[in-house]
């Protein structure tokens, strides 16, 4: 019986102490990836179908990484997530902070831990970032994370326009796309690269949004020529896949046509 009795005694310390711990500790309770996860919010057959409900907030998706692109609800926008904050590239050409309850319908992001830090160099089109890129990977049947940060020559971007219900596909969405170009800008590429084989789930290759330094001008890339910039690049071995749940789209087809 006195043995009982401490044991209970013991047991009942010690959830008092994580308790406590729990209430010391900032973000103890939430939920984070594992490190070299990419962590993704929908599927890009969905966007193909018009599958632009929320499927999480900008605050989960701070849980889950600190680099990375997306899209929001209704596809109001394009979202630049940079070194943990969240801004919203707006149709209208004006970057806005975006706040931890604002709904998300698709997104990329992972905790960039850099295993490789490089200077990229006199690249004149997107399509030779891309083969210049592919050189510096060690295995392109992986994942990465990248930020790309120095003067940027020119960069031709775009971002798309909230949609109405019944919402359309992407393919329609980016015909009315707003594009804006700039010549010698300082700022930033975040995103990410998928390996062909996740077609469907992902659109294989490079997915890059621009950030301005001075947090007034982005949008996801479309053209690139640049001098010099220095590239972080972050290998992601794994992936966490949040899928839409809601009455929304529990009765649509995404399959693969």
């Amino acid at each position: 019986m006195l043995l009982d009795r401490r044991l209970h005694g013991c047991l009942a310390g010690c959830v008092f102490a994580i308790v406590v711990l729990a209430a010391a500790v900032p973000g103890f309770s939430q939920v984070y990836e594992p490190k070299d996860t990419l962590f993704q919010v929908s599927t890009l057959t969905g966007l193909e179908r018009g599958v632009f409900y929320p499927v999480t907030t900008v605050g989960d998706l701070r849980q889950h990484g600190n680099t990375g692109v997306g899209a929001f609800e209704a596809m109001d926008g394009e979202l630049i997530l940079l070194d943990g904050k969240a801004y919203n590239a707006m149709y209208e050409g004006k970057v806005v902070p975006v706040e931890d309850p604002t709904p998300i319908t698709y997104s990329a992001v992972a905790f960039l831990n850099a295993d490789n830090t490089v200077p990229v160099k006199n690249i004149a089109s997107y399509a030779q970032l891309q083969q210049s890129m592919d050189k510096l990977l060690p295995n392109l049947n992986i994942f990465y994370v990248f930020k790309l940060q120095g003067t940027f020559n020119y960069l031709k971007v775009r971002s798309t326009a909230k949609q109405v219900e019944n919402y359309p596909g992407l393919a329609e969405v980016v015909k009315n796309q707003s594009v804006f170009e700039w010549k010698d800008i300082k700022g930033t590429l975040v995103g990410v690269r998928c390996p062909g084989y996740i077609q469907g789930v992902y659109a294989p290759g490079y997915h890059l949004h621009f950030l301005s330094d001075d947090r007034q001008k982005g949008g996801h890339l479309l053209e690139i020529n640049l001098a010099e910039v220095t590239a972080q690049i972050g290998n992601l071995r794994q992936m966490h896949l949040l899928l839409p749940d809601n009455q929304k789209t529990r009765s649509m087809d995404m399959s693969v046509k």
